[in-house]
C-alpha cells in the first residue's frame, strides 16, 4: 500500500508540474481563491484517479499518462479564458513538457544515482527509491519551471496573441507525442525494459532526445507562423494607411463641372512606392501629382509618404512650379540616409483659362488627347530625380488645354508590365488602347487600360506598382456680374455670344440661346429686385458628351421659380390668353433643359443647348 501510495504521487507530480506550467500562462476565469479550490479539488480527484489505476497494476501507466493528461486539459479547458485551441495547445505542450522532463532527468538519473546509492535493492519500486524518485522529481520540476518562467511563457504568449488564438492546427504534434509517450512506456514494459534493464537509459534518453528536439521545431513553426501572421498584419495596416493618403472618392469635386478626374494604384506588394494626388490650390487651380519611388516595400511607402507631403506642402497659389521641386528636391537630399529617389510628374490646371503648368523630375511623359483628336505623348524634357542629387534647379513648361481636353499620365509599372514570355506591354498597346477609348470618361479609360493590362499579362506575376492618372478639362466657366438693369440685357448678351464663339456653339443655336438670354436677363430686371436693383451673375461653360452649351443665371433677389408657372395656351386667341409667361414657355421650347433650383438664398436658373441643334 505504501509503495502503491508513493508511486501514484511520483506521477501525479508531473501531472501538477504540468498544470502549473498551464496556470502561469493563461489568464484564469475566476477569482485568486476560487481557482485555488478548484485545483484542489482537481487535485485529490488527480490522486484518487492515479492510486485507483496503480493500486489495480503497478507498471500500467495508462492512467498516469494518458488519463492524468486528459484531465489536466480538462480541468485548463474548463478553468481559463482564450479559444478552445489555445487552452488545448498550451496544457499539451506542458503535459509533453513534464513527460520529457521525467523520463530524459528523473527517470534516468533515478536510474544511474539510485544503484550506486544502494537505494534500489530488488526493484525501483523500493521505498527508500520512490522518496528518492520524489525528492528527484520536485528538484528537477523545480529547475524547469523556472526555466519556463524565465524563457518560455512571454513567448508562447505573444505567440497566442500573434496567432489571435488561432492554433488549431498545432495542437495534433502535442498530442500525438503525449500518446507517443504512451506507447512506448508499453512497448518497454511488455519487453521487461525496466530501470534496472540495461537498454532502459539509452531507449528514454534517445525517445526524450527526439521529443526536445520535435517540441522546438514545433515551437519553432507556431512562432514563425505567429510572427509571418503579425507582420501581415502589420502590412495590412501599412496599405490601408497608404491608400488613405492617397485621393479615392471620385467624384473628387463634384461641385466643379469644369474638370472631370480619376486614378488608381495597384501595388506589387502590400504596400508600393508609387503614389498619385490631386487637390486644389486654390479656388481655380487643380494640380495633379504622379511619382514613382525607387524601392518598393515599407522603406519605399515610408519616402513616398514623406515624398508627397513636401509636394503639397510646397504647391501655393502663383508659385512657380520648377521652383516647387527645387525646394522639395533640396530637402529629400538632406534626409536621403538610404539614397532613394522619386520621379515625379506635377501639373497645376487653371480652370479658369485653361492654363496647364507643369514640372517633370525624371517621369513618364504624359498622354495627351486634344479633343477631337487623338492621344499622343508629349515630349517633355525630363529633369533629373528628386533626391538624386543636391542643387539641381528644375524648370516648369506650360501648355494650353481646351474644353475636351484629356491628360493621361502613369508610372512604368504599365509599360513595363510583362507577360509569362518576358514581353514588356510597351507605349504602342497603350496608345492603341487610350485611342480606343478616346471618348470614354477617365474611369472608363483607366478600367480600360487596367483590363488590357491584365489581359497582357496573364498569370505572369506584378513586378512593379500600376499607377495611374486621367483628367479631363470639361469647360473653361466664364462669369460676368451686372446690375439687375434692363439697360445691361445687351451686355449680357454679348458677353454669353463671345463664349458660346470660343467654343464652336452653331449659329442656330446661338440664336436661340440669344433669345433665352435677353428673355431671362429681362425677367430678372424687371422683377427680381423691388424696390432697387440688384446683382446679377450670367455663367457660360461648355459640357462634353454631347457638347452643350450650359447658362447660368443667379440672382439673389425674391425666391421666385418661372418654371412653376402653367404653360400659355398658344392655341387660344390673342385676346383670350393670360398676360405673361410666353417667354418663358419659348425659352422651355427652344433648349434641350431648364432647371431651377433656390440655394443659398439665390435664385439659379439654368439653361442647356446642345451644340448640334
Amino acid at each position: 500500500m505504501i509503495t502503491t501510495a508513493l508511486w501514484s504521487f511520483a506521477v501525479f507530480l508531473a501531472s501538477v508540474f504540468g498544470a502549473m506550467l498551464s496556470v502561469i500562462t493563461l489568464k484564469p476565469k475566476y477569482s485568486r481563491k476560487v481557482m485555488i479550490l478548484l485545483w484542489c479539488i482537481a487535485g485529490v480527484i488527480g490522486y484518487m484517479m492515479s492510486f485507483a489505476a496503480y493500486h489495480i497494476n503497478l507498471t500500467d501507466d495508462t492512467v498516469g499518462i494518458l488519463g492524468l493528461t486528459a484531465l489536466v486539459v480538462l480541468f485548463v479547458v474548463l478553468f481559463y479564458e482564450g479559444t478552445t485551441s489555445e487552452k488545448l495547445f498550451i496544457s499539451l505542450t506542458a503535459c509533453l513538457i513534464d513527460n520529457v522532463c521525467t523520463f530524459m532527468f528523473c527517470g534516468t538519473t533515478d536510474t544511474v544515482v539510485g544503484r550506486r546509492l544502494g537505494l534500489i535493492t530488488e526493484s525501483p519500486y523500493d521505498t527508500p527509491n520512490l522518496l528518492f524518485f520524489i525528492a528527484i522529481k520536485l528538484a528537477v520540476y523545480a529547475v524547469f519551471f523556472f526555466l519556463y518562467r524565465q524563457f518560455l511563457r512571454k513567448p508562447l504568449q505573444d505567440m497566442m496573441e500573434s496567432l489571435g488564438g488561432n492554433l488549431g492546427s498545432f495542437v495534433a504534434a502535442p498530442a500525438v507525442s503525449v500518446l507517443g509517450f504512451y506507447i512506448i512506456n508499453i512497448f518497454t514494459n511488455r519487453n521487461n525494459i525496466y530501470p534496472d534493464n540495461r537498454w532502459f537509459f539509452p531507449l528514454y534518453l534517445t525517445i526524450c532526445l527526439i521529443f526536445v528536439i520535435e517540441f522546438w521545431l514545433l515551437y519553432y513553426s507556431v512562432l514563425q507562423s505567429s510572427r509571418a501572421m503579425k507582420s501581415a498584419a502589420e502590412l495590412g495596416v501599412a496599405a490601408n494607411i497608404q491608400k488613405s493618403m492617397l485621393p479615392c472618392i471620385f467624384p473628387p469635386f463634384p461641385e466643379r463641372k469644369e474638370v472631370d478626374i480619376y486614378a488608381t494604384m495597384d501595388p506589387a506588394k502590400e504596400v508600393g512606392g508609387d503614389f498619385y494626388d490631386f487637390f486644389m490650390v486654390d479656388e481655380s487651380h487643380l494640380a495633379i501629382v504622379m511619382a514613382d519611388v525607387s524601392g518598393k516595400g515599407v522603406p519605399a511607402a515610408l519616402f513616398m509618404v514623406i515624398g508627397k507631403t513636401l509636394i503639397k506642402d510646397h504647391t501655393r497659389p502663383g508659385r512657380d512650379l520648377g521652383e516647387v521641386f527645387t525646394e522639395v528636391n533640396r530637402l529629400l537630399c538632406e534626409s536621403n540616409s538610404e539614397g532613394m529617389f522619386i520621379t515625379a510628374f506635377e501639373g497645376v490646371l487653371d480652370l479658369e483659362t485653361g492654363e496647364f503648368c507643369f514640372v517633370n523630375a525624371g517621369h513618364e511623359m504624359p498622354f495627351i488627347r486634344k479633343a477631337k483628336e487623338e492621344f499622343k505623348s508629349y515630349r517633355i524634357r525630363p529633369g533629373f530625380v528628386l533626391a538624386g542629387m543636391e542643387g539641381i534647379n528644375y524648370k516648369a513648361g506650360s501648355m494650353k488645354l481646351e474644353a475636351g481636353d484629356k491628360i493621361f499620365q502613369y508610372t512604368d509599372g504599365v509599360t513595363e508590365a510583362t507577360n509569362a514570355q518576358n514581353e514588356l506591354y510597351g507605349m504602342e498597346r497603350l496608345s492603341r488602347i487610350l485611342n480606343q477609348w478616346a471618348k470614354g470618361t477617365p474611369m472608363e479609360i483607366l478600367q480600360a487600360v487596367k483590363t488590357d493590362i491584365g489581359a497582357f499579362v496573364g498569370n505572369a506575376p506584378q513586378f512593379d506598382d500600376i499607377t495611374m492618372l486621367c483628367l479631363e478639362f470639361k469647360s473653361k466657366m466664364r462669369e460676368l456680374t451686372l446690375d439687375a438693369l434692363v439697360e445691361n440685357i445687351g451686355r449680357a448678351t454679348a458677353f454669353v455670344e463671345e463664349q458660346l464663339e470660343e467654343i464652336g456653339c452653331p449659329q442656330k443655336a446661338r440664336l436661340q440661346i440669344d433669345i433665352a438670354v435677353d428673355e431671362l436677363f429681362g425677367n430678372i430686371a424687371k422683377y427680381a429686385y423691388h424696390p432697387g436693383t440688384g446683382p446679377v451673375t450670367v455663367r457660360v461653360e461648355a459640357e462634353h458628351q454631347p457638347l452643350c452649351a450650359v447658362i447660368a443665371f443667379i440672382d439673389q433677389g425674391i425666391p421666385y421659380n418661372p418654371l412653376a408657372k402653367e404653360d400659355p395656351d398658344i392655341a387660344a386667341p390673342a385676346g383670350e390668353r393670360e398676360i405673361g409667361g410666353l417667354g418663358i414657355y419659348m425659352v422651355k421650347k427652344t433648349m434641350d433643359d431648364v432647371v431651377y433650383e433656390y440655394r443659398d438664398g439665390q435664385n439659379i436658373l439654368t439653361i442647356k443647348k446642345k451644340m448640334e441643334s
